[in-house]
């Protein structure tokens, strides 16, 4: 039996399947940029694909470390590992100077969510299902950043 089910290779395919899905992106060199949330003050997820590793990631900032009280940052970050257990396929992440030598001010370094897709067997229903499980680690987020944000 012939499957109908697309088979994702490109951030070209990528773009595709966003603009059938009612996204508002765009399509930049090697990156996609797509609005998650509000109009007003969406979150930007990027996709890349590397395809030297056969791998796409989908990265969404939620902060930057420098957003969170010093004297809470230990507690943010246990919760952050607490709640990589319940936004699977998406994990709460630091891209930090050595992924981005701009970066050279822990200030500066990005909290995100980020989920990476094998490009082997990737199909549109497995981006589609991970680009909505965007929103339940963005949920979460909100939720982790609020209690960090938060005197006790």
């Amino acid at each position: 039996m012939e499957s109908d089910v697309h088979r994702i290779s490109s951030l070209e395919d990528i773009a595709q399947i966003l603009e059938h899905e009612g996204y508002e992106f765009s399509h930049e060199g090697e990156s996609v940029r797509v609005k998650i949330g509000g109009a007003d003050h969406p979150f930007i997820a990027v996709i890349t694909c590397a395809k030297d590793k056969q791998e796409m990631s989908i990265t969404c900032q939620v902060a930057r470390l420098g957003d969170i009280p010093e004297a809470r940052i230990p507690q943010f970050l246990a919760a952050c590992l607490e709640a990589n257990t319940r936004i699977t396929p998406y994990a709460f992440g630091l891209i930090t100077v050595s992924d981005n030598p701009e970066l050279d001010n822990e200030q500066e370094w990005l909290i995100v969510l980020i989920d990476s897709l094998s490009l082997g067997d990737l199909n549109e229903m497995d981006f589609i299902r991970s680009m909505d499980g965007l929103w339940v680690g963005l949920e979460a987020s909100r939720q982790v950043l609020a209690n960090a944000l938060t005197e006790v």
